[in-house]
């Protein structure tokens, strides 16, 4: 990459880049004002035309033209320099961009064209002035994040762009005009509210628009072109970027609305997806405006899909080192309901209120489960100990485990019992998952040989039989046969045992394949589930893709699991008693065992043929 440095310098005065965010006045050779990066009352930033540099005495910050827009816009050096050379008109291109920036130039500009169309549009439509008004946004509003209207017409911006004898190939391909069967062009978008979607230099990359009554898509967005990715934009940061980094925190919405609504009510760290799924991109964009103890506040819906959500969310930003927290909105509000009905202080405390994903995700398999029957206890104690399994640190899980101890089947033996057993619980489901995640990645069916990874380890005849009752919990043609002919205890994988009570208390879950099967699975809320049944499948599928199934295969593995689990129960009883100290909580446990095997032993021969 190429930056000229000097050049771009030379094309900025610092005391015009400065002024137009600071209020500066002249005091000698100098310019003054209110320091930027910190809060006071006496004026002693100051800005020297000479040498082109700046000093704060309060709190020392001091640099040139490019440390000022780095720091004052949150941006990184590239950033910053690429925002002064557009600012001064000097050719700006990053490595291996050269021979695409004509290309680049001509979408930016045909999104500039239609911006100013749509903008024009929206003032001279009572209409969408009406619904603007309705939905409370401010003139402040639609001038800041500039809204538009596209016209209920097929040749709007066909015909605005050809009077003007602008690139239509350019606007064809900036997702901006369609080609209809014959050959014409014409308007993408239609009878609209535009949201134009800016990139971090605050140029128009694509558009967004919301139909007025109940047409769908209820969101239209552009396309993916070579200016316009999705899973790498988000909506409102050039807006919310400096407070994001003045702040160390940033809140993450659902809907343009919702990040308006914010900004509006003075919460201007808002920003948003634009209609995907939060992706790695996203989060590393946003770790990067963060100079240490990284904070998103995820302010997602509280319906079944804004869970889902917050759950994805929450796993992808921590793994990029993002700290978590999770507002729970009122059921049937979101970020924009709320704002509307000048509920401000409400959403504050809100957030000041917010949670960490674990203490979330407990909560929500507490209040979500059936505590009325064995079942449902046992299944609410599963998905808190695949939740606890995720966190690392023991005396971090000291503080979760403290909440929810009293689920344990264990407390009947006391507090201290039942908690430390607990942890015990929790650590051998880590330790699983931790081998689950060494194991190698399935490729798709089909592919070479060569191209397929060996296993990390072979899997055991037991663990075989398991992982092909799986696929048979899978199967549309086979699902009910297994939970027919198996039992929930002949399962030694706590996920495998779940998916198994899954299948069995909703067997339409499986009837339509794998596929619906997983979504059922994800409906779940859990996201330790979903990956682990996942990893169980496509396990199978590296080692066994092409072994069929058949009523013979699996009676045999249910015989296979059920002798091997006897085994096991025998073995862990004998472990029980051989302490030198018999505690009641060990008798207890080996009362428990001797159930189940009683059960096991009792439960009839797997039939051949299917249900």
């Amino acid at each position: 990459m190429r930056v000229d440095k000097d050049e771009i310098r030379a094309r900025n005065d610092i005391v015009e880049v400065i002024g137009a965010s600071v209020a500066l006045r002249r005091r000698g050779r100098n310019y003054v004002g209110l320091c930027p990066f910190h809060n006071e009352k006496t004026p002693s930033f100051n800005v020297d035309p000479v040498t082109q540099t700046f000093r704060c005495f309060g709190c020392d910050a001091s640099g040139d033209v490019f440390t000022f827009v780095e720091r004052y816009q949150n941006m990184s050096f590239v950033e910053a320099a690429e925002y002064l050379a557009r600012r001064a008109g000097v050719e700006f291109a990053r490595g291996g961009q050269g021979q695409r920036a004509g290309e680049r130039d001509r979408l930016y500009e045909i999104n500039a064209i239609a911006l100013a169309y749509y903008r024009a549009q929206l003032a001279r439509n009572a209409f969408a002035r009406d619904y603007v008004a309705r939905r409370g946004l401010s003139e402040e509003a639609l001038e800041k994040f500039q809204i538009g209207y596209a016209p209920d017409a097929w040749d709007g911006l066909v015909g605005y762009l050809t009077v003007r004898k602008s690139d239509l190939q350019a606007a064809r391909q900036a997702g901006l005009l369609q080609v209809s069967s014959s050959g014409d062009l014409f308007d993408m978008f239609r009878h609209r509210l535009m949201f134009p979607i800016l990139d971090e230099q605050e140029r128009v990359v694509g558009f967004g628009g919301r139909c007025f009554g109940d047409e769908q898509p209820k969101y239209l967005n552009t396309g993916e072109t070579p200016i316009f990715q999705k899973s790498r934009l988000l909506y409102g940061l050039p807006f919310a970027r400096r407070r994001i980094g003045v702040e160390g925190k940033a809140l993450l919405m659902e809907g343009y609305m919702d990040v308006i609504a914010a900004h509006q009510a003075g919460f201007t760290t808002a920003v948003a997806t634009l209609g995907t799924a939060l992706t790695e991109d996203h989060a590393r964009r946003l770790a990067r405006l963060f100079s240490s103890n990284p904070t998103v506040v995820l302010v997602y819906d509280a319906d079944s899909a804004g869970v889902r959500a917050t759950l994805r969310s929450s796993e992808i930003l921590e793994k990029e080192g993002i700290g978590v927290r999770i507002v729970r909105l009122p059921e049937g509000d979101d970020p924009d309901s709320l704002l509307r009905r000048g509920e401000s202080a409400t959403f504050q405390r809100l957030i000041d209120a917010a949670v960490g994903r674990v203490e979330y995700q407990l909560d929500r398999i507490v209040a979500e489960a059936d505590q009325s029957t064995e079942d449902g206890r046992a299944t609410m104690l599963r998905r808190i100990l695949a939740v606890l399994a995720t966190v690392p640190s023991r005396s971090e899980r000291d503080v979760y485990i403290e909440k929810v101890w009293q689920y344990h089947t264990m407390r009947a033996s006391g507090a201290g019992v039942a908690k430390e057993q607990m942890h015990r619980d929790a650590e051998a489901l880590a330790a699983l998952n931790r081998e689950r995640a060494r194991r190698p990645v399935a490729v798709a069916p089909g592919a070479p040989a060569q191209a397929r990874p060996r296993p990390a380890t072979r899997l055991t005849a037991t663990q075989r039989a398991e992982r092909l009752l799986v696929r048979g919990l899978a199967s549309a043609e086979w699902s009910v046969w297994v939970t027919r002919c198996a039992n929930e205890d002949d399962f030694l994988d706590p996920s495998a045992r779940r998916l198994f009570e899954l299948v069995r208390d909703t067997p339409e879950a499986a009837l339509s394949g794998p596929e619906a099967l997983l979504e059922a699975v994800d409906a779940q809320g859990d996201a330790g589930f979903s990956e682990a049944v996942r990893a169980l499948l496509q396990e199978f599928d590296s080692i066994a893709a092409n072994e069929p199934l058949s009523d013979e295969a699996l009676a045999g593995c249910v015989e296979r699991l059920r002798q091997a689990k006897i085994r096991h129960l025998t073995a862990e009883m004998a472990r029980c008693l051989q302490g030198p100290v018999v505690t009641e909580a060990d008798r207890e446990q080996v009362r428990a065992y001797h159930r189940t095997l009683e059960k096991l032993k009792g439960f009839p021969q797997a039939p051949s043929g299917k249900a």
